[in-house]
């Protein structure tokens, strides 16, 4: 009962509110006034113009006629408005009546249209679920216009990054491809088709992607995010010094945010990874490594494949640990060997059993690989 006393009682206080117009009575002060001070100010700028030679005596005569008519009209104006005025008994009627009918009117119509049993909702809970759907008709209507305008660089250029919002990475690098393809290569475009290409194999970054941040950087020296990817890279081919040296060269060049934050972080887990003892000498695994590095790209893309391919002979013959199973897995897929990956996705599970299921169904999963039958 006391919250609809307070309903009533806010309804009435804003209606009086929002009806106090017609209950004030007009200002005194008119109009004529302003009308007089102009007209005073209009015959002495005449006098100056005819004393100056620039108008005749006529013509000072005839804008004096003018100026007079105006002041005369006002006049009657200010009179007229005085008389309708002076009796404020129609308006506070009229106020009277709106300020009874309006919530008696209004509290009944809310109370059959309208729901006050249902629950508050915050703002962010509301605007949430449009913002997605605007937004996934706005790529309809994109894409709409692409598949119709297929050479519309700028068209590619602005539903990439919605793409790589929504996690459709492939879609994004197939966007950043059209834009170069039609406008041209720029270290801006190659980094960010790297890093659609990184982010579509879940981190890990492929031979294509590689080559895009080589060709960012051989534009633009100085482009962290290419370099950064480039040391990530460098990382996961197992050179983790030369990827801390990357990381720390790039940090040193950055200025401080979150961009350093990020560099510094990775050059921590760089480095505790490099904690390990150094070897007396160096291995046949350190010379093959180096070897393997001073190839030219095509050679030693080719030496990838062979030495991938002797690990699928060697774990499908005598069988391998669950770690093995996922470096062949993770090799194939990086080579873009996406049904020779599903294969051994499949020996893996026939060769580990029921002991590393949970762990191949998580690895699938993170890959979006499906086993092949």
């Amino acid at each position: 009962m006391t919250l609809w006393i307070g309903i009533v009682v806010l309804t009435f206080g804003a209606a009086a509110f929002a009806l106090r117009p017609l209950l004030r009575p007009p200002r005194s002060r008119s109009s004529l006034d302003h009308a007089i001070g102009f007209y005073e100010a209009r015959r002495q700028e005449l006098d100056r113009q005819m004393a100056a030679g620039l108008i005749s005596e006529s013509e000072r005569a005839a804008s004096e006629a003018e100026q007079a008519r105006r002041l005369l009209a006002i006049e009657r104006q200010q009179k007229a408005g005085d008389g309708r005025a002076a009796d404020l008994r129609p308006r506070k009627v009229a106020a009277l009546l709106l300020l009874v009918f309006l919530p008696l009117l209004a509290i009944p119509l809310y109370l059959r249209a309208g729901s006050p049993s249902l629950p508050d909702q915050p703002i962010a809970a509301r605007i949430a679920p449009g913002g997605d759907a605007e937004m996934h008709q706005a790529l309809q209507r994109i894409e709409l216009h692409l598949a119709r305008n297929p050479n519309d660089a700028r068209g590619f250029e602005v539903i990439a990054p919605a793409y790589m919002r929504l996690g459709r990475f492939q879609d994004a690098a197939f966007a950043y491809r059209r834009v170069m393809a039609i406008s041209g290569e720029t270290a801006d475009h190659l980094a960010n088709l790297g890093e659609a290409l990184t982010a579509a194999q879940n981190g890990i970054v492929s031979a294509e992607a590689k080559e895009a941040f080589r060709k960012a950087v051989a534009l633009d020296p100085g482009f962290a995010k290419a370099r950064f990817y480039l040391a990530l890279a460098t990382e996961q081919d197992g050179d983790v010094p030369g990827a801390v040296r990357m990381l720390g060269e790039l940090s040193a060049s950055l200025p401080e945010g979150a961009g350093k934050m990020r560099v510094e972080a990775e050059l921590d887990r760089f480095r505790a990874e490099g904690k390990a003892p150094p070897r007396a000498a160096s291995s046949p695994q350190d010379e093959a490594a180096r070897a393997l590095s001073a190839l030219p790209p095509d050679e030693r893309a080719r030496a990838i494949e062979g030495m991938v391919d002797g690990l699928a002979a060697r774990l499908s013959t005598q069988g391998g640990s669950f770690e093995e199973w996922q470096r062949l897995i993770q090799a194939r897929v990086v080579l873009n060997q996406r049904d020779k990956a599903a294969v051994a996705l499949a020996e893996a599970r026939k060769a580990l059993g029921d002991k590393a299921r949970a762990e191949l169904d998580r690895l699938a999963s993170a890959l979006d690989l499906k086993a092949a039958p």
